[in-house]
């Protein structure tokens, strides 16, 4: 008898490309339920604050209160399982000159990571815009923190009567920017379609499938959700939108097997979900 996943297995690997493990638009206030505001110049920097225009936190250039330096510190959150670990966000800058890369003052805006509780941060991301402005859609690669549990986010602001900063839609994403793996007309004797989105742009694409069983089969991008033997498709190339597809003749006599497929993005090493289905 051929074996066939559950639904339910099926499912979880198909979801298993992309997780988003942390989301904040700040549109309850500052701090947001379950953030905590780490102010280390209490009692004379106000340090970050709700912007009610816009729903988003807000830290300004404070005159007289000495050095601003303070940190909004995100509920702890989890990498374990998931790869090629993202984050994005929209920033805004005000007063940019006294970025110290500007030259004009101090002032640092870093997006920092904990894995003790906040005893220590690294910083995944520096503040470099050339100026005043808004800069939407930065994202920040995370990846040398995935398979990391026990994390937390710090959005740090420092700066002596120096820059402002506005932060809004922070989104942690593992999966990077969603790599998909998807099939259409799996019917014997007919073609079938199989398609990979959110791949390297240019980058090749490798498809594998399984007629044996679900794996685990070590690789040199990972575990795969295949059994030996495993047939390569010809390398796809994806084109500018990161999409690669190809078509292809389901034998007849496959009726009623299981196949068991996934792919690989060649430029990032990374692995797709994983499929299970039955040919119609």
């Amino acid at each position: 008898m051929k074996t066939i996943l559950s639904l339910a297995a099926v499912i979880a690997l198909a979801g298993s490309a992309s997780s988003q493990v942390l989301s904040e638009d700040f549109s309850t206030g500052v701090p947001p339920t379950g953030w905590v505001h780490v102010n280390n110049n209490a009692g004379l920097s106000v340090g970050w604050i709700f912007d009610s225009l816009f729903s988003r936190a807000w830290s300004e250039d404070e005159y007289g209160v000495g050095t601003a330096d303070n940190t909004l510190v995100s509920p702890v959150f989890s990498l374990a399982g998931v790869s090629s670990t993202t984050l994005t966000f929209d920033s805004q800058l005000g007063w940019g000159a006294y970025l110290a890369v500007n030259g004009s003052g101090d002032g640092h805006n870093t997006m920092e990571i904990s894995s003790d509780g906040g005893l220590t941060w690294t910083v995944a991301w520096d503040d470099v815009s050339p100026g005043s402005g808004s800069y939407p859609g930065i994202s920040v690669d995370l990846s040398a923190f995935d398979g990391m549990a026990g994390l937390q986010l710090g959005i740090h602001f420092y700066g002596t009567y120096a820059q402002e900063w506005w932060v809004d839609n922070v989104v942690i994403d593992g999966g990077g920017a969603g790599l998909v793996y998807s099939t259409s007309g799996l019917v014997g004797g007919a073609s079938a379609t199989l398609t990979v989105s959110g791949a390297t742009a240019g980058g090749g694409v490798l498809i594998g499938y399984s007629l044996t069983g679900a794996g685990p089969t070590n690789t040199p991008f990972g575990p795969v959700d295949m059994s030996n033997p495993i047939t390569q498709l010809p390398v796809l190339t994806a084109d500018g939108a990161g999409v690669a597809s190809m078509t292809t003749m389901v034998p007849g006599r496959a009726t009623g097997f299981t196949v068991y497929t996934q792919a690989a993005d060649l430029t990032s090493s990374t692995l797709t979900n994983s499929l299970a289905e039955v040919v119609l």
